[in-house]
């Protein structure tokens, strides 16, 4: 008895040859499929049309929303930007205010003493009114 694939208990088989036959009988099985009806036909496209419609809605929502989003950031880039610029201007502001009076003293300018402070109200000019020249006499 042969050793076969590690296994003594298996049977020795004998080669056998197959006769065939001289000819052999196909069969083909045909089937015809039926083509679908027009109402459901009909539904399929009314399905695929909704489905699209629905895509269609789903994505210009998100592109809108993408729009407003650019726009806020936009204004969000524009209002950090004022806001810098608003404490550059507070800064030189404060600066100019502090270095006014040096700079009157090195003009020679001086501070009263004993004199009154006289305030001035800014009243806006009307046009057409009185006319000025330049010396700042009135013309009538």
């Amino acid at each position: 008895m042969a050793y076969t694939r590690g296994n003594l208990a298996v049977k020795e088989q004998t080669q056998t040859k197959r006769t065939s036959p001289g000819y052999r009988e196909k069969t083909m099985v045909v089937t015809r499929r039926t083509s679908l009806p027009t109402k459901e036909k009909l539904l399929y496209l009314l399905t695929v049309i909704v489905c699209v419609m629905v895509a269609s809605l789903i994505i210009w929502q998100n592109a809108n929303i993408y729009g407003l989003n650019k726009e806020y950031q936009q204004a969000e880039r524009a209002i950090k930007s004022a806001k810098a610029e608003i404490n550059k201007l507070v800064v030189l502001k404060q600066q100019l205010e502090v270095g006014i009076r040096n700079e009157a003293k090195k003009l020679g300018y001086q501070e009263p003493i004993d004199q009154p402070v006289i305030n001035v109200e800014r009243t806006p000019i009307a046009s057409g009114t009185v006319n000025s020249d330049v010396k700042g006499n009135a013309k009538k």
